[in-house]
């Protein structure tokens, strides 16, 4: 949870990310050494995943009757790639946390 949130997942209070998604190599405010906890990619694939399984259904629902696309989906698509935006640091942060929880070091 911690991880997630965008906190140090040993103590909670410093943070793991620089910038958007940019991981640090320590905790500057416990120490912990954080290099070894690399996703490389996972954050961004789960963020995808997700959003995949959002807009399937709205393809399907596009293809199906597309005088809706106009007032529903297209508002619907664009609070998915807001989201898709959000989402995103706070999944890098989540894959830190569980790979430091499992203490699986790259």
């Amino acid at each position: 949870m911690r991880g997630g949130l965008g906190r140090c997942p040993a103590c909670g209070r410093g943070r793991i990310l620089r910038g958007y998604i940019s991981p640090i190599a320590a905790c500057a405010a416990c120490g912990e050494d954080l290099a070894p906890y690399q996703t490389a990619d996972l954050g961004p694939y789960l963020v995808s995943f997700a959003i995949g399984l959002t807009f399937t259904p709205l393809a399907v629902a596009i293809a199906l009757n597309p005088a809706i696309v106009d007032w529903i989906i297209w508002p619907l698509i664009a609070a998915a790639l807001a989201l898709a935006a959000l989402l995103l640091p706070r999944a890098k942060g989540a894959a830190i946390g569980l790979l430091w929880a499992l203490d699986i070091r790259a």
